[in-house]
């Protein structure tokens, strides 16, 4: 049963005003994320950002945090020590305010999971740390901007009751520029994601394989950093969290279940030009679409 806001569709692009399109980062241009807030915005979404913890005190992300869990030392709060997580949450869903950045999905919920520690790097078992615990408080969206070239049988497991229980699970592809890296691989459970540059080319680092569901911009990206700071990365790291926003405002019109999300991403997603499939999936998500796309799924 899906929801939907009292508003006529309206095809043709967005317009923004010029303060409103300076906060815009170029990805979150790039995937026409703002095409889509006349009728979704993640709101009521619980988006688990499964990575180095997150600067809930940032003044971009402070509105839309919501809590979280710190497996690397539970005594202390999930706060970000490296930065990572914090840029992968602003690109989810910073907020719309006209000063610094506006994230995919402006108005998600944030909840950080930290499973890395301060220079990025974890174990295997505290990712599943980290995945249980957003099964266990009801997640809609995780994001994983990690990985590594080997796979675990508890991780697919992990992976797989995520993916069960009702969340969508967005990972990033790897940036060896070889074969997809895991958790990404474990698909149907997941969406990988490779990153796209301002060109819409494939970055030369992206892992690429026939596990592609999307690609992203992923490279220079603007973001949201530790200390209250912003910063510019590359990595499908990067690309991920468009995806994972994207899942957002899906969720956010009342589609709940992964392969429904899917679907409709893959029916608002666009193909580019000289691009292999092993190097961009189903293309790169156009929001503008979204709700057409959902109002004709009904």
């Amino acid at each position: 049963n899906y929801t939907f806001p009292e508003v006529k569709p309206s095809f043709e692009k967005a317009r923004l005003s010029d303060e409103e399109a300076k906060e815009i980062p170029w990805g979150v241009k790039r995937v026409n994320a703002y095409s889509a807030w006349q009728y979704t915005t993640g709101k009521k979404v619980k988006v688990a950002v499964i990575d180095t913890g997150i600067d809930f005190n940032h003044p971009d992300i402070k509105p839309n945090y919501k809590g979280g869990y710190n497996v690397v030392d539970p005594s202390k709060p999930p706060l970000d020590d490296n930065g990572h997580g914090t840029h992968v949450a602003g690109t989810i869903a910073a907020v719309k305010d006209l000063k610094g950045v506006a994230g995919v999905a402006p108005d998600a919920e944030l909840y950080a999971v930290k499973v890395l520690n301060s220079s990025g790097s974890g174990s295997y078992s505290n990712v599943i740390s980290g995945i249980e615990w957003a099964f266990n408080n009801k997640m809609n969206v995780i994001n994983m901007s990690l990985g590594s070239k080997y796979g675990s049988d508890a991780l697919k497991e992990a992976v797989k009751k995520a993916y069960e229980t009702g969340i969508v699970v967005v990972c990033a592809a790897g940036n060896d520029g070889g074969a997809v890296n895991y958790p990404a691989a474990y698909v149907p459970y997941t969406l990988a994601i490779s990153a796209s540059n301002s060109s819409d080319k494939i970055a030369s680092f992206s892992s690429r394989g026939p596990e592609i569901t999307f690609i992203a911009p992923g490279v220079s990206i603007y973001s949201t950093y530790k200390d209250g700071q912003y910063k510019t990365l590359s990595g499908t790291s990067m690309a991920s969290p468009h995806v994972a926003g994207l899942s957002a405002l899906v969720v956010g019109l009342g589609v709940n279940s992964p392969d429904k999300v899917k679907e409709v991403l893959i029916k608002s997603a666009v193909k580019l030009p000289n691009l292999k499939d092993t190097e961009q999936g189903n293309g790169m998500i156009d929001a503008g679409r979204i709700y057409q796309v959902v109002n004709s799924m009904r």
